[in-house]
């Protein structure tokens, strides 16, 4: 990304049959949006200036300057030197990888939040390609199908749980609670990314999708309730493992009568919550239905899911014995872990943005250590990479966090 401090670019019409530099910045600017998938007024909204400005920008009557540039680059995820490039070429976009297409094609009638964050993510992912050819890295490639393919069909819920109890035999896991999903798909080779996508319930919730080489990528939407994190990578593991022969699946929680959405939204349920898991916390807390929201926070602690997640798992399993309204109406789930003894994290009270941990693969950070220590990459790269500051890159660095304290003895 060029660095430009003072300098501006004026582009003014004029009357010469062949087209100006300053009419083609123009061009590229509307084409870029266009392509990017905004409408003008979302690009201008996303971008702080107005829908008469930007039009300006792209009719070459207002001069622009190179941070709004900049920022315009970012925002369509293209270099800024597109836009600097050969006069004749005023039409040539860069081009772009298939999984790129996909994803922008799919991702054409998101909203302004959910575009931003799809461009925020392609230009995460190479980032992390660079990365990878950097230091010199062996991408992981797409990994052989652990399972078949299932055709699109309605299963049944005996059917569903089925397919979860497989593949939690598959990779070891018993009926314990799986607490740390990220952790845990990251150990398998998927790439999980933490993005804005919006908080209206037709935004996505999730996508997946396979990369020719960095494998199975899944994201989460970060602008959700934390606690349904955990649930909705889940999600996108049924996505991986069932799905794969789909080029892309993005996520809503507004489509669970998609027969795919449907199938992942259970085996989530069931992959978190298994049967016998199930069975066995009710019996260690002696009861044979679910009569109290209390209950359902005992369990959904244990397990590490939301509270209306478990109370959707044992709605399916008949493990209710009281109306779903003594479960729902004025319930306040945080409230009532926080009197039981239960600590909830700064995550799950909606503390935001979350840590870098969180928001990125854990390669992903690893590699960008590497890139810095090698001298592969600067300090400000390797930080506009993590999308933090380079004071809080070098904390991360070189910051001492063992400082001992002076220890009384009394």
């Amino acid at each position: 990304m060029l660095n430009f401090t003072t300098f501006e670019v004026m582009f003014v019409l004029n009357s010469n049959d062949r087209p100006s530099p300053e009419i083609c910045l123009g061009e590229r600017l509307r084409l870029a949006r266009e392509i990017a998938g905004f409408a003008q007024g979302e690009a201008a909204q996303s971008l702080g200036i107005t829908n008469a400005a930007l039009s300006q920008y792209e009719g070459g009557k207002r001069r622009i300057e190179a941070l709004t540039l900049d920022r315009i680059a970012r925002l369509y995820g293209i270099p800024v030197t597109y836009f600097f490039a050969d006069v004749s070429a005023s039409n040539q976009y860069p081009q772009q990888p298939d999984w790129e297409t996909v994803l922008r094609t799919l991702g054409s009638h998101f909203s302004t939040t959910g575009k931003t964050g799809l461009i925020k993510l392609i230009q995460q992912i190479h980032d992390l390609e660079e990365l990878y050819r950097l230091t010199e890295t062996p991408f992981p490639g797409k990994r052989h199908p652990t399972f078949p393919a299932l055709p699109k069909e309605n299963y049944t819920d005996y059917e569903v749980a089925e397919f979860a109890q497989k593949v939690r035999r598959y990779y070891n896991l018993g009926i314990a609670p799986l607490l740390n999903v990220k952790e845990f798909l990251e150990a398998q080779g998927y790439q999980v990314f933490a993005v804005s996508l919006g908080k209206d319930k037709t935004d996505l919730s999730g996508l997946f999708f396979l990369h020719p080489q960095l494998g199975a990528v899944v994201v989460f939407n970060e602008d959700r309730a934390s606690s349904c994190f955990s649930f909705t990578l889940c999600h996108e593991i049924a996505h991986n493992l069932f799905h794969w022969d789909r080029p892309a699946i993005l996520c809503r929680d507004s489509e669970k009568t998609n027969l795919l959405e449907n199938f992942a939204h259970r085996f989530a349920s069931y992959f978190l919550i298994p049967q016998e898991g199930l069975q066995e916390r009710l019996e260690v807390l002696g009861i044979k239905t679910v009569k109290k929201p209390e209950e359902v926070i005992h369990i959904a602690c244990y397990f590490g899911v939301s509270y209306q997640a478990t109370i959707y798992r044992l709605e399916a399993d008949r493990k209710l014995g009281a109306p779903i309204e003594t479960f729902k109406n004025s319930v306040k789930p945080i409230a009532i872990a926080k009197s039981l003894g239960y600590s909830p994290s700064l995550y799950e009270l909606e503390s935001r943005p979350l840590p870098l941990e969180k928001r990125l693969p854990r390669i992903f950070l690893e590699l960008g250590y590497r890139a810095l220590s090698k001298n592969l990459l600067s300090l400000r790269r390797v930080a506009e990479m993590l999308r933090i500051s380079d004071i809080e890159l070098e904390d991360r660095l070189y910051g001492d966090d063992t400082e001992e304290s002076e220890e009384v003895y009394v």
